[in-house]
């Protein structure tokens, strides 16, 4: 059972490591480390916290963590050879693998503040951590990391008690919202949610009611039901152009008119004849194209700190897309929108009481793409909520089952465990390498432990 959130405590968390910033900021540190995640919660937090720096006039370098390394192996390339506390370093959406973390911080000087929204994998006791850890965590005081706050909302709450002008920086949070909760606006909870409202009230962002097709919000209807991810419609997604304008045609709706130019009797049209929702979503007025949409733009981002994150960190402060962007940004949406019509109505399935695994390893699935679609997949509840889904297959290369697990909230309100407690239970009966959070992980396997765990999983779940 959840704990019921803490709000002044954590918030006395926040406070204390914000005092702390500006006390040893002023007199101390004569250089500061930024560290974040490459996805687009990461890139907004880092933007947040590169602002603040910038406008206390601090010196600073800032690395990106994509989590492929270790902490040691990683921090031994960034951490000055010889120890000192003129340095302070500043985690943003990365940095609660204590277990990793806190050997390492005991044995330097440096001051470490760790502003994360990620579960802690450590048996946390606060008034044990190193005195140079400024831990500022808000699931250890009850709150959930991904409905209730988002890194970016965490990097700019801080960064505004510190100085009252990032607020004029308070759509980067937004990005960082709309890329982390995968949901229209009107269901944001908590911090989240608050630091939303404020941001639309300071005009930054506006908030705007219409028809959910995230992915492609920017794009013409024809086009928004084809390619949008969430949700993804089967029977509309990735079908032929001229199927989808001629059921346009029959119930009178312009083909090519944008989602956003539909008016009211045009969306009850569409809405009565499919099952597509109205909702609220967020628009960036300094934006134009795509980049004015925030959950598109929090798309390209996180497709971009995959492939190239040089990019990722310029587009974010540019108001027009690329065209390389605008390439990369359709390849990646259409074959999405193929993965889950296929996953949808074509892949092999086997089932148990409590699971669903999905063969994609001879399908026409690459694994690369493996953990999106599984991710889309559970968002969308494209299969049965209430199960686990294990997505992936035997990679070619390495002769390793790999596996891409997903739940649904639905699933965790049952009281059941989370990804992360499931693959440490895997990892500790059969082996592997992976790890996770409540509702996302991944996990590889030799094949025989992968036969073992079909065998198995119900029993460890």
């Amino acid at each position: 059972m959840a704990r019921k959130p803490d709000r002044n405590k954590f918030l006395e968390s926040l406070n204390n490591a914000v005092d702390f910033f500006e006390d040893y900021s002023h007199n101390l540190y004569n250089n500061v480390i930024a560290i974040s995640h490459n996805d687009a919660d990461g890139i907004s937090s880092l933007q947040i916290i590169q602002n603040l720096l910038h406008k206390m006039k601090l010196n600073y370098d800032y690395f990106i963590y994509n989590r492929s390394v270790s902490w040691a192996n990683y921090l031994s390339g960034i951490l000055p050879k010889t120890p000192g506390n003129k340095t302070a370093l500043i985690f943003t959406d990365v940095g609660s693998n204590l277990a990793e973390l806190v050997p390492i911080i005991k044995n330097r000087k440096e001051h470490f503040y760790i502003l994360d929204h990620h579960e802690v994998d450590y048996d946390l006791v606060l008034d044990e951590l190193p005195e140079n850890l400024f831990f500022v965590n808000p699931t250890i005081f009850g709150f959930d990391g991904l409905d209730h706050v988002s890194g970016a909302t965490l990097a700019y709450m801080f960064a505004k008690k510190i100085n009252l002008s990032i607020i004029k920086q308070g759509w980067l949070a937004v990005i960082g919202i709309a890329g982390d909760s995968l949901k229209s606006m009107e269901k944001l909870q908590s911090f989240n949610k608050d630091i939303y409202q404020e941001i639309c009230d300071e005009e930054l962002v506006i908030d705007k009611e219409g028809l959910i097709l995230f992915g492609n919000m920017h794009n013409s209807i024809k086009n928004s039901l084809k390619y949008s991810i969430l949700p993804f419609l089967n029977g509309f997604g990735s079908e032929d152009d001229q199927k989808i304008k001629s059921f346009l045609d029959k119930i009178g709706i312009n083909p090519n008119k944008k989602v956003v130019d539909l008016d009211q009797n045009e969306m009850q049209i569409i809405r009565k004849n499919t099952n597509i929702k109205l909702g609220h979503f967020a628009i960036l007025p300094q934006k134009q194209g795509l980049l004015k949409f925030a959950f598109e733009h929090a798309i390209l981002l996180n497709i971009l700190s995959f492939k190239n994150i040089s990019a990722a960190i310029s587009i974010i402060q540019q108001k027009s897309i690329t065209r390389y962007a605008k390439e990369i940004y359709f390849e990646y949406i259409s074959s999405l929108s193929k993965n889950l019509k296929l996953l949808a109505n074509e892949l092999p399935r086997y089932e148990t009481k409590k699971t669903i695994f999905i063969d994609a390893g001879n399908s026409k699935i690459p694994p690369s793409d493996w953990s999106d679609t599984a991710s889309f997949t559970s968002v969308n509840e494209l299969l049965e909520p209430s199960k686990m889904l294990f997505f992936g297959g035997l990679e070619k290369k390495t002769q390793m089952v790999k596996l891409s697990i997903r739940c649904s909230r639905k699933y965790l309100e049952s009281d059941h465990k989370g990804v992360n407690q499931v693959i440490n239970t895997i990892k500790q009966k059969l082996g592997g390498t992976g790890g996770g959070h409540k509702l996302a992980g991944g996990i590889r396997l030799s094949i025989p432990s992968f036969k073992l765990l079909m065998e198995r999983i119900d029993k460890f779940i």
